[in-house]
């Protein structure tokens, strides 16, 4: 049996699984990608722990993540034929996913979200609407695929939350809104004509699509802020201004609906690294300033 031979029913069992289709469609990238391009044609029985490298190499090719993203993929894969009772040369638990620089954690200050929410054009329903999307992202932390999904009957309005399904793992769980992000929500939904029941709609009265991400990195290029705007960027600055208002790593954690409480810490090392930064430029510049005379008084004993 050859590992191509796998791939289809390694896929079936993740949908199976209840795994969402952007999860799935990663998952179809890296079997067709970098493992067509390294171990697909080998006999499962002949692959070596050294064949390794080859599928690293090959991930190059999607991205600085793309090693990782494709070692972390084959461990799920050998974990299925292992479940599977598919003999298999080596334990995949041996694997080693290789190690990537930690991303910065970038994240938009409160003068730039001001910035960013106050550049659309508001005479002009698309922009009314990512006027809206942008406050709904940055009050609640949901991630695009989830806000994207919602209906307009999900928000209980009384209550000011919503239940959404996890993107990352499928699980139900509850987002809060803020009397700013619904007061927007309010004006675009107000301001369609349609009747479809989505939530958030392209110009052609559908459900929102990948447009949602593409206008907004457009359409924010010449604001002067040095950043990659997209619209993840509103999650992390969701969970950072969390922390820096005081906000307790379980707290963040739950409204975050991270899966690890390490992913949350990670945002606080990360602000704690900021917070060095700015205590050594404030301490050292000080240290060797001249000391101010005591106004020509004779200080001599």
């Amino acid at each position: 049996m050859t590992v191509k031979n796998a791939f289809e029913g390694y896929l079936d069992h993740r949908r199976r699984l209840g795994m969402d289709q952007k999860t799935i469609a990663s998952d179809k990238i890296i079997l067709y990608g970098s493992f067509s391009h390294s171990i697909s044609e080998r006999e499962l029985g002949s692959l070596k722990m050294t064949d390794i490298a080859d599928v690293v190499v090959a991930g190059r090719a999607h991205g600085e993540y793309g090693p990782q993203r494709s070692v972390t993929t084959l461990r799920k894969f050998f974990k299925y034929l292992e479940d599977a009772s598919v003999p298999i040369p080596f334990d995949w638990r041996d694997i080693e996913v290789p190690h990537v620089p930690r991303k910065i954690n970038e994240y938009l200050t409160k003068e730039e979200l001001i910035k960013v929410m106050e550049s659309f054009d508001l005479s002009k329903l698309h922009g009314l609407r990512t006027r809206a999307l942008c406050e709904i992202l940055f009050a609640t932390g949901m991630r695009i695929s989830e806000a994207i999904s919602l209906n307009k009957s999900d928000i209980d309005w009384e209550k000011m939350e919503a239940v959404v399904i996890n993107a990352k793992n499928g699980d139900q769980q509850s987002v809060l809104f803020t009397d700013r992000a619904l007061l927007w929500l309010r004006k675009y939904l107000n301001a369609r004509t349609d009747d479809m029941p989505y939530l958030f709609v392209s110009g052609k009265g559908r459900l929102l699509d990948i447009t949602a991400r593409t206008y907004l990195r457009t359409h924010t290029a010449h604001l002067g802020i040095n950043k990659h705007i997209k619209n993840h960027i509103f999650r992390k600055s969701f969970v950072t201004h969390l922390i820096q208002e005081g906000a307790d790593p379980a707290t963040v954690s739950q409204l975050a609906r991270h899966r690890d409480v390490r992913t949350t810490l990670r945002y606080y090392a990360a602000i704690n690294k900021e917070r060095s930064k700015e205590i050594h430029t404030k301490i050292m510049n000080a240290t060797l300033k001249k000391p101010k005379t005591g106004g020509g008084r004779n200080m001599a004993p």
